[in-house]
């Protein structure tokens, strides 16, 4: 087959503002921030301008920290190879450990120095993780042996490298946090006498005991939450345990368990903690509502506790979106009374409105109609399209909200469209990507859309553009038509580095979704068929369509780009 060689790509890849952050009281963490300061610092960071970098810094250090989509500054850097920047950034305390669910933390930007072969910047990232949480890579050899529950195996393991009992992994799990997520109550005392650190501050802040109140929950370790696990299920007697070894009985702590005494004690000592977030940047006020002590809500918001200061995952507070999980009407009434927000939320967990529906079922009614009287609303992913339009006509505030439009795409529904586009002038100018949130995911959609002025190279925040979006997801109708409107077919995205033609390599390697990998083969082929290309001046080495296709395992893709040139 003749190798095809397109026009190289018109456009290189560029950050993008993203709409949220054009506010000076922008909140993605736990602080408010200027967001073009904040959005400067992103940009400064990726295009390695150090005295742009000093300057924002000097201005509020607070923006090393900023937040959107997961990531920080420092993942800019990592992803540009700016090794000046990154040591910058990490010396002025850079954190990718408070990415919401450490869905983008240290493990991950550790692995992207890796394989972009960033050798300078691996080394100030472990030397960093080493730092902050004592983190060792044999450590997991240790885990792997907890998560076993193998008894034999971990005392073989701490017999060949007993400093192992005070190391942790890449998100900072030392041996007593794994013992809490595994539920192994036998293990507490064990690692405590070796000499585990208890109150050890993971990647995310929690201790092993916070951990514990939580419900030993952990984003990446879910096993113990089926019904047939071994494990215990009252984690109250871990949270026990640990404060008979000597953990840190801290505010968070006893208003969880609902401890009014030491609450007060501690209040007595310092007056503060009633409104000050802890190292997991969650209040107290939100781990007693979630565990429905009405007396300790009350008490500290008498103590000037505000119910919508942020906290991690949840900009507006989780004290009430944490009463409506566990169905405490009377605690939603005093938040609402000192008022909560109704609509607030948490990450990926829905809203006040609807977590508690879907914990409690009918059950949650009468907390519904006390959020509704204080002004909750319907959001847009419980919306059906009748209830979409009438938002939009009667100019509901709904239709204002970061989910909407995306959600609204999901129906596509012309009608509906048509409707959003005719009231409102600036929405093309909002429709962001955003990791695919919102795509128009029916060709006919985006023709409306392109009538109507869409650029069909308009990149989201990152430079990830529709096609390859298209590519992502394998949709050949829709990416069709982006070509046909003049969609650049070797436009690079800022993270990955790489085309659509790349981003439909890597989709071939989702092994736990065959019909997924198969999409991406024919997206290959189809990519391959319209002129992509497989290599381009400036490639770097592990951002290739080829290198993909070996990191995957693909060997048929592999040979299908090797008969299209790729070296």
């Amino acid at each position: 087959m003749p190798t095809v060689h397109p026009a190289p790509s018109r456009s290189a890849p560029r950050l993008t503002q993203p709409e949220a952050m054009k506010t000076k009281t922008y909140v993605n963490g736990v602080e408010k921030l200027n967001g073009y300061d904040a959005w400067a610092l992103f940009e400064a960071s990726a295009t390695g301008d150090v005295p742009r970098v000093k300057a924002l810094l000097a201005k509020d250090r607070r923006l090393v920290n900023a937040q959107f989509w997961y990531q920080f500054p420092i993942h800019m850097a990592v992803f540009a190879g700016q090794a000046e920047i990154v040591k910058l950034l990490l010396d002025q305390d850079a954190d990718p450990g408070q990415s919401v669910y450490t869905y983008n933390s240290w493990d991950k930007l550790l692995l992207g120095a890796r394989e972009r072969g960033h050798g300078q910047i691996e080394s100030l990232l472990q030397r960093a993780m080493q730092k902050r949480f004592n983190y060792m890579p044999d450590f997991d050899v240790l885990k792997e042996a907890i998560i076993a529950r193998d008894a034999r195996k971990i005392g073989a393991v701490l017999r060949r490298q007993p400093n192992l009992a005070r190391a942790s992994d890449a998100l900072g799990n030392n041996p007593l946090h794994w013992s809490v997520i595994t539920r192994q109550l036998g293990l507490i005392e064990r690692f405590v006498e070796l000499g585990t650190p208890i109150d050890a501050e993971r990647a995310d802040g929690q201790t092993p005991v916070l951990l514990a109140v939580n419900g030993a929950m952990d984003y990446w370790y879910r096993d113990t939450r089926g019904r047939s696990h071994p494990s215990l299920r009252n984690t109250s007697v871990i949270v026990g345990s640990l404060l008979a070894q000597g953990a840190n009985y801290t505010i968070s702590v006893a208003a969880a368990v609902g401890d009014q005494e030491r609450v007060e004690e501690l209040l007595r000592k310092d007056a503060g903690l009633a409104k000050r977030l802890d190292s997991a940047r969650a209040s107290p006020l939100s781990y007693a509502a979630g565990k429905g002590h009405l007396h300790i809500v009350r008490l500290l918001l008498e103590r000037g506790a505000d119910p919508n200061t942020p906290e991690a995952s949840a900009p507006n507070g989780a004290a009430l979106f944490n009463a409506c999980s566990g169905n405490y009407l009377h605690v939603a009434q005093l938040l609402l009374k000192h008022g909560a927000n109704p609509n607030a939320g948490s990450d990926s967990n829905g809203c006040c409105l609807t977590i508690g529906e879907v914990c409690h079922g009918d059950k949650a009614k009468a907390l519904q109609q006390l959020l509704r009287r204080y002004g909750a609303y319907t959001p847009a992913y419980g919306m059906s399209v009748p209830q979409m339009k009438q938002a939009i006509r009667d100019d509901h505030a709904v239709i204002r909200d970061d989910e909407f439009l995306g959600n609204l795409m999901r129906k596509r529904d012309a009608e509906l469209l048509e409707l959003y586009l005719d009231s409102d002038p600036t929405v093309l100018k909002r429709m962001e990507l955003h990791s695919g949130i919102v795509y128009p995911g029916s060709p006919a959609l985006v023709r409306m859309l392109l009538a109507r002025g869409l650029d069909p190279n308009r990149p989201d925040w990152i430079g990830k553009t529709f096609l390859h979006a298209c590519a992502e997801y394998g949709d050949r109708s829709v990416a069709a038509v982006f070509l046909e409107a003049g969609a650049d077919l070797n436009a690079r995205d800022i993270e990955f580095q790489g085309t659509p033609l790349a981003a439909a390599v890597r989709s071939c390697g989702d092994v736990e979704d065959p019909k997924q990998s198969e999409r991406g083969r024919r997206m290959v082929e189809f990519l391959l068929k319209r002129g992509a290309a497989t290599n381009l001046p400036g490639d770097a080495p592990w951002a290739t369509p080829l290198a993909w296709a070996r990191k995957c395992g693909r060997a048929d893709i592999e040979n299908i780009l090797k008969k299209h040139g790729a070296t």
